[in-house]
C-alpha cells in the first residue's frame, strides 16, 4: 500500500488548540458569494462543510473571504486549499497575515466549551405533535433556553448546517414568539436550530408547556 510522504513545508492542523463546531451552529467563512459552515478552526487552517457549490475545488487554490465568529468582529481571511474532500475543503492560512490570531481563537473555543456544557444542563422540553386547542399538527418537536427542534412542512426545501432560519411560534391570534437561530444539524425533515442569544427565557418556555399539556 503506498504511503503519503509527510511535508514539512505543510502546516500541521493537529496541533495547537482548535475550536470546534460539535453539534452547535458553526461559524461562517463568506466566500465566492456564499455562505458556508466553518466546522473547526486554528491557526494553522479550517474545515469547511461542505464545499461551496457551484465551481470546482482545487488544491493550492487561492481563497479569501470574511469569518464570522460568535466571540469577535468578522475578520478577513487570506489562505489557499490544502485538501478537497468528499465532504468539504480544508483551507490554511498564505503567510499574508489576514487570519484570526491565537488569542482570538482560543476565546472562541473556550466560549464553545462553556456553551456545550450548559446545554448538557438545560432541560429539554418535548412537545406533542397536536396541541391540546387544536387538531392542525404543530411543527414543534422540544424546546430549550437555547434551541429547539421542528419539522420542515412537506415540499420545504432543507436548510444547510450553519444557514440562518428566521421565524415566529404562532400560539394564537395575539401570541407571538419571534425566533432566530442557525441551523445545527437535520435528521431527515426535523431540523435542530440554536438560538441566537438571549434565546428563550422561563416565561417563554413556561408558556409553552401549558399550551402543549393535556
Amino acid at each position: 500500500m503506498a504511503g503519503t510522504r509527510w511535508d514539512p513545508s505543510q502546516p500541521d492542523r493537529r496541533t495547537g488548540p482548535r475550536a470546534e463546531y460539535r453539534r452547535t451552529a458553526p461559524a461562517r467563512l463568506d466566500v465566492a458569494g456564499q455562505a458556508c459552515a466553518v466546522r473547526d478552526l486554528s491557526t494553522n487552517g479550517l474545515r469547511v462543510e461542505p464545499a461551496p457549490p457551484g465551481r470546482a475545488w482545487y488544491a493550492g487554490q487561492a481563497v479569501s473571504g470574511v469569518l464570522h465568529l460568535r466571540t469577535s468582529p468578522p475578520t478577513p481571511v487570506a489562505g489557499r486549499v490544502l485538501r478537497v474532500g468528499h465532504t468539504g475543503l480544508v483551507i490554511v492560512p498564505n503567510g499574508s497575515g489576514a487570519w484570526p490570531g491565537a488569542g482570538v481563537i482560543e476565546t472562541e473555543r473556550r466560549d464553545l466549551q462553556r456553551s456545550q456544557r450548559d446545554r448538557r444542563h438545560e432541560p429539554r422540553f418535548p412537545l406533542p405533535m397536536f396541541r391540546p386547542s387544536g387538531t392542525a399538527p404543530s411543527p414543534l418537536r422540544d424546546v430549550s433556553a437555547t434551541g429547539l427542534r421542528y419539522a420542515l412542512p412537506p415540499g420545504d426545501p432543507v436548510p444547510a448546517a450553519g444557514s440562518v432560519i428566521e421565524g415566529e411560534v404562532r400560539l394564537d391570534p395575539a401570541t407571538v414568539i419571534p425566533i432566530r437561530g442557525r441551523v445545527v444539524r437535520h435528521t431527515d425533515r426535523e431540523i435542530a436550530l440554536a438560538l441566537d442569544p438571549p434565546g428563550l427565557g422561563p416565561d417563554v418556555l413556561a408558556l409553552l408547556q401549558r399550551r402543549f399539556s393535556w
